[in-house]
C-alpha cells in the first residue's frame, strides 16, 4: 500500500543569500527559524522543515540545524518523531493527551526573543511541566496585540485549567477576573515590576544588587552610578534609585534619546570611577544594535546587568567580565510545578520569594545565551 503523503503547510523557506561568514551561524539560524515557527503555529500540529532542507537552503552542516532544532524543542516550539519528522507544536491539541491539566502561558514575543532571563523562565518551566505530565499552551503576543479580549478568548479556546503569568501587565486585574469567571485560575509571577494582581511567586533582586554595589565601592572606589534606562522600566528604575539612596551612592538615569548608539555607549565609559547598571530591556537593545561598542564598554568599566545575562546576537559573547544578577530558573520552575501537582498553588495566600544571586566579575561568555 502506498505511503500517505505528508501535506506540508509551512511556507517556503525565505529566499535570499546564505548566512554570511561573519555571522555566528547557529545563533542567526535559530533567530530565523524561531520567528518562522512562532508566526506559523496553528491550532493543530503540522510538519516542520526537514533538517536536510534547512541545511541546503542556508548552506550549513546538518549538525548545526540539529542543534537549532534541539533548542526549539527545549522552548516547546518543536517536537520530533524518531526516525520520521519534525513537528511544529499545535496550540490546542493538549486535550487529546492524558495529562494532569493544561497550563497556559502568555509570553511577550519581543521579550522572549531578546531577553535571556525572560526566555529562560519559559524554557525551564515548560520543560518541567511536560516532565510532570502537564500539557501546555504557550501564547505568544506580539507588540501592539496586547488586547485583553484576545488573550481571554485564546485561553478559553485552548481549554486551559491554569494560566501561569510571568510579569502580568496593567490589564491583569480585568483579565484575571474574566478568566476566574470562566473557571480558569491565574498564578502571577512577579519580577520587580508593578502588577495589578496578587503574585503567588516573586523574584527579588535587591539583595544581589546591593552586594554588587558594595563591592563597587570597596574594590573599585566607585561613588557614582549611571542607571541605563530601558523600555517601560520606570517601576524598576525607582527600585534601583531606592537601593542607591540607601547605599549613599550618587546616581543619574541616562537614556539613548536622539544620540547615536555608538556615541552613547562610548560616553558611558568616559568616567572610570562610575559604575553602570543596565536594565534588561536596555541591555537587550544595545547588544542588538551595537554589540562591538557594548563589548568595549564591558572591558573598560564596571557594568552590572540587573536583569540577568545579556544575549549577544549573531556573534559569540565577548570575553569580558561583568557583574550579574542571576536567577536559578530551574529552582523556580520546580517549585511552581510542584505546587501545581500538590494543588497548593490554588490555596496560596502568601507570596513565595526567590532571591537572585550575584556574580562578581563573571565571564560573560559563560553565562550569555546565544540567539
Amino acid at each position: 500500500m502506498a505511503r500517505k503523503k505528508i501535506v506540508r503547510r509551512m511556507p517556503p523557506l525565505p529566499k535570499g543569500p546564505a548566512l554570511r561568514a561573519k555571522d555566528h551561524k547557529t545563533e542567526r539560524l535559530l533567530e530565523i527559524l524561531r520567528g518562522i515557527a512562532v508566526a506559523n503555529q496553528r491550532d493543530q500540529p503540522q510538519p516542520f522543515y526537514t533538517l536536510r532542507d534547512v541545511a541546503s537552503r542556508f548552506q550549513v552542516p546538518i549538525s548545526t540545524v540539529a542543534r537549532v532544532y534541539g533548542q526549539l524543542e527545549d522552548e516547546g516550539i518543536l517536537s520530533s518523531i524518531r526516525g520520521s519528522k519534525t513537528i511544529l507544536q499545535g496550540l490546542s491539541s493538549a486535550r487529546h493527551l492524558s495529562v494532569r491539566g493544561v497550563v497556559g502561558m502568555p509570553a511577550s514575543l519581543p521579550r522572549f526573543v531578546t531577553i535571556q532571563d525572560y526566555r529562560m523562565f519559559f524554557i525551564r518551566t515548560l520543560r518541567e511541566l511536560r516532565r510532570r505530565d502537564f500539557a501546555t499552551a504557550t501564547v505568544f503576543i506580539e507588540r501592539g496585540q496586547e488586547n485583553p479580549d484576545r488573550l481571554v478568548r485564546r485561553m478559553k479556546k485552548y481549554k486551559v485549567d491554569t494560566m501561569l503569568w510571568y510579569l502580568p501587565n496593567g490589564a491583569a486585574k480585568e483579565i484575571t477576573l474574566r478568566l476566574n469567571d470562566a473557571g480558569i485560575r491565574v498564578l502571577g509571577v512577579g519580577d520587580g515590576t508593578l502588577s495589578g494582581i496578587f503574585c503567588c511567586y516573586e523574584i527579588r533582586r535587591e539583595v544581589a544588587i546591593t552586594a554588587i554595589l558594595r563591592d563597587w565601592r570597596s574594590s573599585s572606589g566607585i561613588e557614582r552610578v549611571t542607571i541605563v534606562r530601558g523600555i517601560r522600566s520606570a517601576a524598576y528604575e525607582e527600585r534601583l534609585e531606592a537601593i542607591l539612596e540607601k547605599e549613599n551612592l550618587a546616581y543619574e538615569v541616562a537614556g539613548l534619546g536622539n544620540q547615536r548608539v555608538e556615541r552613547f555607549l562610548d560616553s558611558l565609559g568616559e568616567h572610570k570611577k562610575r559604575g553602570i547598571l543596565f536594565l534588561s530591556s536596555a541591555a537587550s537593545m544595545f547588544s542588538f544594535r551595537s554589540p562591538e561598542n557594548l563589548a568595549r564598554l564591558l572591558s573598560s568599566s564596571r557594568v552590572c546587568f540587573v536583569g540577568g545575562p545579556v544575549s549577544i546576537p549573531f556573534a559569540k559573547a565577548p570575553d569580558a567580565k561583568v557583574d550579574l544578577v542571576v536567577v536559578d530558573w530551574q529552582l523556580v520552575a520546580e517549585r511552581i510545578v510542584n505546587d501545581l501537582v500538590t494543588k497548593q498553588a490554588s490555596e496560596m495566600t502568601d507570596t513565595t520569594v526567590f532571591q537572585a544571586l550575584h556574580h562578581l566579575q563573571a565571564p560573560l561568555n559563560q553565562f550569555a545565551q546565544s540567539l
